[in-house]
């Protein structure tokens, strides 16, 4: 039986419709048509994403990036922590096979018998709550973070101390617990998010005319240790890093590089001189390759 993993609760997230486009798409173990042969692992919040896959191994899809929020920090972070584990990508039990960036349409729903009028206040994820801020301004709702927008629909729904209160998510949350939609797109502008398909090493990376990398590393503690550990992908298109210290005035950075189709030969040059350094001059001391993996925009 195949473990798949995503931010829960199932059937009510984002990241749930993500990982059935994502295991579409890539052939990975769909939950729904495959339900007698899959597990479902629901991480409660997007740091427990890949501790449990790697734990249990199988299947799962990751937030990465919201176009109205940015990057998902909690996300980064667990990347950043599978050094403190995996010496190097060949003891990472998992990779990314690829990628989409899916637009996402945030629901305003509410019990059947509340109207927009008696709302108290608004329940969401803080990314949900940061991509409809200004629709949620101007009808001045107080706000109340949750783990997950799955979450949120789970409380308005079940907890009558929410019960005037609104969630905000996928219309699949609507569906499961048994809310009124009053806004089907309470976003303020279009909302995009980007999901990574974590899948078991065996299973294929494919890649395509647009396509991302991933790479977590380490820098030891020396004079532009991270500049001379850049420079081999000075002719890729580095779009985001993100550092963590270690401790012990080290360093752990994640970056991602977008590598086209006919850079593919590029960023595999690049990737070489990366790991000599590590040989030879130890600018970096650890690191994880993920990639270069296809994303897709549904």
């Amino acid at each position: 039986m195949n473990n798949v993993t995503f931010l829960g609760p199932v059937g009510a997230t984002f990241s749930h419709d993500a990982y059935d486009m994502l295991a579409e798409i890539y052939d990975a173990p769909q939950v729904i048509a495959d339900g007698a042969h899959t597990n479902c692992i629901p991480a409660s919040v997007n740091t427990e994403i890949l501790k449990l896959i790697a734990q249990h191994g199988g299947y799962g899809a990751v937030a990465m990036e919201t176009k109205a929020e940015a990057r998902v920090t909690e996300t980064l972070e667990s990347f950043v922590k599978l050094l403190q584990t995996y010496s190097n990508g060949t003891f990472c039990p998992f990779h990314v096979s690829g990628a989409i960036k899916m637009k996402l349409h945030f629901c305003l729903m509410v019990r059947q018998d509340v109207s927009r009028e008696s709302i108290k206040g608004i329940i969401a994820h803080p990314k949900a709550l940061g991509a409809c801020k200004e629709h949620i301004a101007s009808m001045k709702f107080i706000t109340i973070n949750t783990s997950s927008n799955g979450e949120a629909a789970r409380l308005v729904a079940e907890d009558d101390r929410y019960a005037s209160y609104a969630a905000l998510g996928p219309k699949s949350a609507s569906l499961k617990y048994g809310l009124h939609v009053l806004d089907e797109t309470f976003e303020d502008s279009e909302a995009i998010t980007t999901f990574f398909l974590i899948t078991p090493t065996t299973h294929k990376v494919v890649t395509g005319k647009r396509n991302r990398a991933l790479i977590v590393f380490k820098t030891v503690h020396k004079p532009a240790a991270l500049v001379r550990a850049l420079e081999p992908f000075k002719k890729l298109n580095l779009i985001q890093i993100h550092s963590a210290h270690a401790g012990n005035h080290t360093y752990h950075f994640v970056i991602e590089i977008d590598v086209a189709e006919r850079q593919l030969a590029v960023f595999k040059r690049a990737m070489r001189r990366f790991k000599r350094r590590i040989l030879w001059w130890r600018r970096v001391e650890q690191h994880i390759a993920f990639g270069p993996f296809e994303v897709l925009s549904r």
